[in-house]
């Protein structure tokens, strides 16, 4: 298989690479049921804890449709930025810093991204989850960090319960597992698997933190001027 001129893989692993698409496109579709089903107006803002003041959680939005999410700014921000950086650091060095490494590197994010997308959008359909995250947006910096890392790690239940979140770590691990498939060999390997899925979730758990404290740090700016 080709992508813009360049091989993604070999023939050799062509029949785990059908075995893998199988998956994703299961959870692909059973994504796109979940979208159906659920209905905005039938959506309930799931309720916080005492502590926290019930009226600042807003419901979760309306998820957005496959096809505008493979073609959003987020498309654009998860590929561009680190294509561009592996770009200055030759990694892999297999690929070479000219165009076509590039090239390759573009479209390596890119399809992660789109794998990540699809196991992410099934895990939450078979689970159940609410991944969004909602700032708490008061204490000390460690009750507010503490917060950030129980909702990177745990969801919402429809029932208004939390549970072990399983799609941002299916797509961090998942994405990755299977981008070893037309990544250098040296790569296709349990170990990398893991420190590359782990970063994939410390990016998840860094955004989260982003969203609950800049708020703060911007009100600090524009008192400033």
């Amino acid at each position: 298989m080709s992508l813009g001129g360049w091989t993604l893989f070999a023939p050799a692993e062509g029949i785990v690479l059908k075995q893998v698409l199988s998956l994703i496109v299961v959870l692909a579709f059973a994504g796109a049921v979940r979208c159906r089903a659920q209905n905005p107006a039938e959506t309930k803002p799931a309720d916080p804890p005492a502590a926290t003041p019930a009226a600042t959680v807003p419901p979760p939005p309306p998820p957005q449709s496959l096809l505008k999410r493979l073609f959003s700014v987020q498309a654009l921000t998860a590929t561009i930025p680190g294509a561009v950086l592996q770009q200055v650091h030759d990694w892999p060095d297999e690929w070479g810093t000219k165009r076509s490494g590039f090239e390759k590197r573009v479209g390596s994010l890119y399809a992660q991204f789109v794998i990540g997308v699809l196991i992410e959008d099934g895990v939450k359909a078979l689970h159940h989850e609410d991944t969004s995250y909602h700032r708490l947006g008061h204490g000390n910096f460690f009750r507010r960090t503490a917060y950030v890392i129980t909702g990177t790690v745990t969801a919402r239940r429809p029932d208004g319960g939390r549970t072990v979140a399983l799609a941002m770590p299916a797509n961090a691990y998942g994405s990755w597992a299977i981008a070893t498939l037309w990544s250098p060999r040296e790569y296709r390997n349990a170990e990398s698997i893991f420190e590359w899925g782990s970063a994939g979730v410390g990016v998840s758990a860094g955004t989260n933190l982003a969203k609950e404290f800049w708020p703060d740090l911007k009100g600090i700016f524009h008192r400033k001027k």
